[in-house]
């Protein structure tokens, strides 16, 4: 391809996103919330697949990502994985467009919460709860889902100007605004990573439930371990955040099913000794999270398929590689 074409590519790429933009979060957001679920799920699936066409350079990514995490499958199953988390992404921001709507009847209608005890349990012990999250499907879900099943919830997240800051344009711009909009008609106290941590200190001492994406970019400590095959790096502030506290440490997943539902997965606490020296207590706690998302990944690949095409292409601006294997 010449300079001329690629040029010419590249800026039919911007102007294809910006038309993508423009109609999710201007006459769509509306929309979704007037038709019926089934056909809304039904636009989100061809929202994926329109994307994973026009995004030839993202499907490429995650095609090798898919490769090098489970080098087992066919060329055709790669394919159909691929287009399924494309599928399984529009889903996800189909949801945050329907925040404003949601209360508990909608929680009650659309979502399943396996576990609940658990966490109800652990806020029992006194410290607080450290609900231990992944990138992983509609992750978003998970604050709704528990914001409105009664319990208090704040959440650990990167600030909406993190992303809108790298945005190419000043539509994209403006739809970061919207979904921060979206989020905060959620029965949810978010705290920025960009920020002091003593919010998060105060909730847990309050006994309540602190929700943080452990596989995210942020931090300085890592830990590296062997996921999905390949060696990852995970980094470490939230378990030496429970080391220091003695908050209870929840695993916490959210499931995609057909026509817009969900189930929230809520695994038993990780009852790391808490006798044990920091670095140990970190490790072993880090440990069994990671097994927990290496057991979800492998049943289901498309909820993490778009995590791994966003980590392998934003390694340029990462503190540190998500895995030891990615290519120059």
């Amino acid at each position: 391809m010449s300079p001329r074409q690629s040029c010419g590519a590249a800026e039919e790429m911007v102007l294809l996103t910006k038309l993508f933009v423009l109609i999710r979060w201007y006459p769509l957001r509306f929309l979704v919330r007037i038709l019926p679920r089934r056909l809304t799920y039904l636009m989100a699936l061809a929202g994926g697949r329109l994307l994973n066409a026009a995004s030839r350079r993202k499907s490429e990514i995650l095609s090798g990502e898919f490769r090098r995490s489970f080098p087992d499958l066919t060329e055709k199953e790669v394919a159909a994985l691929v287009r399924e988390s494309f599928e399984n992404f529009c889903v996800s921001e189909i949801n945050v467009m329907l925040y404003p709507i949601m209360d508990e009847e909608f929680v009650r209608r659309t979502i399943t919460i396996r576990g609940e005890g658990y966490l109800r349990d652990a806020l029992k012990k006194g410290n607080g709860v450290l609900l231990f999250q992944a990138h992983f499907g509609a992750f978003q879900m998970m604050l709704p889902a528990i914001g409105y099943s009664g319990f208090t919830i704040n959440q650990v997240a990167a600030p909406a100007t993190v992303w809108k800051d790298r945005a190419a344009s000043s539509v994209q711009k403006k739809a970061f605004d919207i979904k921060s909009e979206h989020e905060r008609s959620l029965p949810v106290q978010f705290v920025s990573i960009e920020s002091s941590m003593r919010p998060v200190f105060e909730a847990l001492k309050r006994k309540e439930l602190v929700g943080i994406t452990v596989d995210g970019p942020a931090g300085t400590k890592t830990f590296k371990t062997q996921f999905l095959g390949r060696t990852a790096s995970f980094q470490t502030g939230a378990a030496r955040l429970a080391f220091k506290t003695g908050a209870e440490v929840v695993p916490a997943f959210v499931i995609t099913r057909k026509g817009l539902a969900h189930e929230i997965v809520i695994h038993p606490p990780i009852g790391t000794d808490r006798s044990l020296a920091e670095e140990e207590f970190v490790r072993e706690t880090m440990t069994q999270f990671i097994a927990h998302l290496n057991d979800h990944a492998r049943e289901h690949p498309d909820h993490f398929g778009y995590s791994l095409m966003m980590r392998r292409e934003h390694a340029v601006h990462d503190p540190y590689p998500f895995f030891d294997d990615y290519e120059c």
